[in-house]
């Protein structure tokens, strides 16, 4: 017992030492030292394995055995996976996220080989290609209005990249009249403008579906005086009552002027995402009583009754987002019938879409819908503040997106997928990532679902469509000077480059340590800073303040040249004014103390905060 217990111990102390000396060297920063297995490992490993052969056979039993090896294997396993995850931060740390153009880059050279081995690190192997028939691009017009110029000059090129159709999402930027007159911004689109937007995506075979919310995301209709008793919150203008009795009446006027304004419609797109508060009311309390109904119930009912009249009054096949669906059971769904009025768009714009979609979804939605489209994001997923598209990140979500249709390809015939680009997360907050900045996102994603992948060709050829003069940027942690290209909209994308490189060098002198101690708030209220800790810490201010000047022009001419003033004031409000204003907060303040020769005794007098 003593003997094989000795061995035992032996031989786990080898191995436990084996893999110590392999995590040390795994985790050493030295850039010589090899990513591989090293030499000295793998021989210790095979000598341990010798012994373990024989000592092993005469002190364990086969079971024992069996586990152990097993054991080891999931160790080895894990340590190859920890160097490969290694080797590819350094290479993510030393080459930049992007592609050189005009240049071939050699077998260990470039961005493009970097691209090519997080593809096959991310499982985008697709194992035979998935082809799409509809590749719909999503317009998000909601208070950003691109001028219909500038959507003439757009709409070739989306055609060029592969897009099929639009999926216009109006809002308030449609020009809804009679009764419904109120519900237009004042900067709304014009009865002209809609057909001329018409006839230009016809001529470039785009097929447009429209979209229109019909019960949550109704801020736009809800926020009204004269529409607020539809709310199913009195306080939240988002979700409409869906018992009310103007509720219907109102969304069938809605629904009409719609297809009014665009004949020979195939698609509706009927929104009902994110319908929060549902059932909270009086009314639907009262209701889901006495139709002893729930809440699931309750939202099928209302859905089903859009459905219908889209489809029996206009002959016109109504579409929905699913996400409410996704907790509604098989049974239910099926009970309701909605399956023969509705087909589904399955959303997700991030990553994990396995994880967060799981099979039993997919199996609920196939055995209902006949019609299952899914959504991407190509811009407008990251942050409701964000102004300018992280490429890399917009990849990895439709390399995701297409390993699942790859998945499921066999077994769900699903009608195409819509990449979606907000330009709002809703009606009320403030403007985020504007569509001619993410052209060249939109260009590589349309690119990789034709393809399945991004090499250095194929986002080469991007880049040349594009007109981009020397590189291709798709990530934002990369980016150091700006692209520059030639399409539809680039002055704007360059200028939200030249804007995030701006603001990355003025945040590194704000908190450079000669400003977070000496120039603080304290300081700068006191008048009382050391002026040359001030001269070290600003001796940029002077030169960054120059060129945020210079960009906030030059960003006003840009944005005109494809929004409304009402757009252009906001995006700049919003974007470059903050950081103005402390500009020269700064500027004024180390003036002044600059100026200062001699500070008074302490303690400092200064106001403490009033109370509340």
């Amino acid at each position: 017992m003593f003997p094989r217990r000795g061995t035992r111990l032996l031989t786990m102390a080898c191995f436990v030492a084996a893999l110590i000396l392999m995590l040390y060297m795994i985790s050493s920063p030295s850039e010589s030292s090899k990513v591989d297995v090293p030499e000295p490992f793998s021989a210790r490993a095979q000598h341990r394995s010798a012994l373990d052969d024989s000592s092993d056979l005469l002190t364990q039993s086969p079971e024992n055995i069996k586990k152990q090896k097993e054991y080891e294997s999931k160790i080895f396993a894990k340590i190859h996976k920890m160097t490969a995850e290694k080797e590819m931060r350094r290479k993510m740390n030393h080459d930049p996220l992007g592609v050189v153009l005009h240049k071939k880059p050699s077998a260990w050279e470039g961005p493009g080989k970097v691209i090519e081995e997080q593809s096959a690190a991310m499982g985008s192997d697709m194992n035979g290609e998935m082809h799409l028939k509809h590749k719909i691009v999503h317009l998000d017009l909601k208070g950003a209005p691109p001028k219909v110029e500038y959507l003439k000059k757009l709409f070739p090129l989306l055609s060029s990249f592969g897009a099929t159709g639009l999926l216009i999402e109006y809002e308030d930027m449609f020009p809804y009249w009679g009764k419904l007159e109120s519900l237009s911004a004042y900067n709304a689109y014009a009865k002209g403008d809609i057909a001329d937007i018409l006839e230009v995506a016809k001529k470039n075979n785009l097929e447009v579906i429209p979209l229109i919310q019909t019960f949550g995301h109704m801020e736009y209709v809800l926020k009204l005086k004269e529409f607020a008793d539809l709310r199913e919150v009195p306080n939240y203008p988002q979700v409409i009552c869906p018992t009310n009795n103007g509720t219907i009446p109102l969304i069938r006027m809605m629904i009409d002027q719609i297809v009014e304004m665009h004949p020979d419609l195939n698609w509706l797109h009927i929104g009902s995402d994110e319908v929060y508060n549902l059932g909270e009311c009086s009314r639907c309390q009262h209701f889901l009583m006495n139709q002893q109904f729930g809440k699931n119930d309750l939202f099928l009912h209302h859905v089903k009754t859009v459905a219908r009249y889209v489809k029996e009054t206009h002959d016109i096949q109504p579409i929905m987002w699913d996400d409410e669906f996704r907790k509604v059971p098989l049974r239910a769904i099926q009970n309701a019938q909605v399956g023969q009025l509705l087909e589904i768009m399955v959303w997700k714009y991030g990553d994990n879409i396995m994880v967060d979609l799981r099979s039993d979804i997919w199996e609920k939605y196939s055995a209902v819908f006949s019609g299952i489209w899914v959504a991407s994001a190509f811009k407008g997923a990251t942050r409701p503040e964000s102004y300018i598209t992280n490429i890399n990140d917009r990849l990895t979500n439709h390399k995701e997106w297409m390993e699942v249709l790859g998945m499921y390809k066999s077994t769900i015939p699903f009608r195409g997928i819509v990449l979606t680009g907000w330009q709002r997360f809703d009606h009320f907050s403030i403007l985020c990532e504007l569509l001619p900045q993410a052209i060249p996102s939109l260009a590589v994603n349309l690119m990789y679902i034709a393809e399945q992948k991004a090499d250095h060709g194929a986002l080469a050829r991007v880049g040349d469509v594009l007109k981009c003069n020397s590189f291709l940027n798709l990530d934002l942690q990369y980016l150091e000077n700006p692209n520059k290209c030639d399409f539809p909209g680039s002055a704007v994308y360059e200028v939200s480059q030249r804007l995030y490189i701006l603001k990355k060098e003025i945040d590194v002198m704000l908190h450079n340590s000669h400003v977070t101690g000496w120039v603080t708030d304290y300081n700068i209220e006191n008048n009382f800073a050391s002026p040359q800790h001030v001269e070290q810490g600003l001796q940029d201010l002077s030169m960054l303040l120059f060129d945020y000047n210079k960009l906030m022009k030059d960003a006003e001419t840009a944005l005109s040249d494809v929004f409304d003033e009402y757009t252009v004031k906001e995006w700049i409000f919003v974007n470059m004014n903050p950081t103005l204003e402390k500009l020269k907060k700064f500027y004024a303040s180390s003036t002044k103390a600059m100026e200062k020769t001699d500070w008074p005794r302490r303690p400092l007098k200064f106001e403490q905060a009033k109370d509340l």
